[in-house]
């Protein structure tokens, strides 16, 4: 594990410590996102060169790592500031990094790499992560984009940062190794890997689209993620050591939790009746997603993986 990865958890642990101490005042959301840019973003990058074969010699990807850990402290800083302009600049360097995140997703998007699901994966996640962090933005400024109010900005920031740029990625581990050959499984796994990449994105717009386009979105992430668990459970025998198979295992009976929450609250949101309400979510389904999905998943994976060759136009 990157040792940005343990400054961040130790980091985070702390302050999840002060909040339940109540020497800090942070709510469960706003610990939830914090988890993002301490944690899941650079154990997301440690995946990334581990199944992908980037050695981290290459300028991007130092730099990306190198500036990762000072970039998550600032954002963290900005929820010691009330929203306004002094919370906006300690969050302006989380979207600086995520922005230049997004530009190695573009040089390979123009480099006509798109075409392989393993580094489409790395694409969507790559491209989700600022739009993350400009939520974060907003949300530090107070702005109520669309006409949407907190606590709608910031979790969508940690949407984008959890299912946008944590999702694909744990996607790309289970397809870099799965041991399926048959045809048939690995069409399933490409719909599948899809409706992951695409399903945060077009949820998103269902909130703006209207109601019944939200409950077929949501229902389309939740279908997703759930079939990627199952990939998940079909490979887990075959992971090494034990301990990364156990939080494997842990990812995939998470999300199957999280995502029954999430179609029964996009059941319950269609008739404006919703069944969980918004603070059960967050506290529900966020914890499961965050700590059990994302964090577990990329742990397990990360853990499990041993360095491969590198992905077309990775070799130096």
């Amino acid at each position: 594990m990157s040792r940005n990865a343990i400054a961040g958890e130790v980091a985070w642990i702390g302050f999840v410590s002060a909040s339940r101490l109540h020497w800090a005042h942070l709510t469960t959301i706003e610990l939830l996102f914090l988890l993002a840019p301490l944690v899941v973003v650079p154990l997301g990058l440690e995946l990334c060169v581990r199944f992908t074969g980037i050695d981290g010699s290459g300028i991007p990807i130092r730099i990306a790592q190198t500036v990762q850990l000072p970039a998550a402290l600032c954002a963290t800083a900005s929820f010691w500031f009330q929203p306004g302009i002094a919370a906006a600049i300690f969050a302006l360097p989380w979207l600086s990094f995520g922005c230049f995140i997004a530009l190695a997703g573009l040089r390979r998007l123009i480099r006509g790499e798109f075409n392989s699901l393993k580094v489409a994966c790395l694409i969507m996640s790559f491209l989700y992560l600022p739009i993350g962090c400009a939520w974060l933005l907003a949300s530090r400024l107070g702005l109520t984009p669309m006409g949407f109010q907190e606590p709608i900005v910031l979790l969508t920031a940690v949407h984008f940062h959890f299912a946008g740029f944590a999702a694909p990625l744990l996607a790309l581990a289970s397809e870099s190794t799965m041991e399926v050959k048959g045809a048939a499984p690995r069409r399933m796994f490409k719909v599948v890997a899809w409706g992951v990449m695409a399903g945060p994105g077009l949820l998103a717009a269902g909130f703006v689209i209207g109601p019944s386009f939200k409950l077929a979105m949501a229902l389309l992430v939740a279908c997703s993620e759930i079939g990627l668990s199952l990939f998940f459970l079909a490979e887990v025998q075959a992971i090494r050591p034990r301990f990364a198979q156990a939080l494997v295992a842990i990812s995939a009976a998470s999300v199957l939790f999280a995502m029954i929450l999430v179609g029964i609250w996009a059941i319950g949101e269609f008739p404006l009746q919703p069944f969980v309400h918004l603070d059960e979510m967050a506290r529900l389904h966020g914890t499961a997603n965050s700590l059990g999905f994302i964090l577990c998943g990329l742990l397990g994976w990360t853990f499990s993986a041993r360095r491969v060759a590198p992905i077309k136009g990775d070799s130096r």
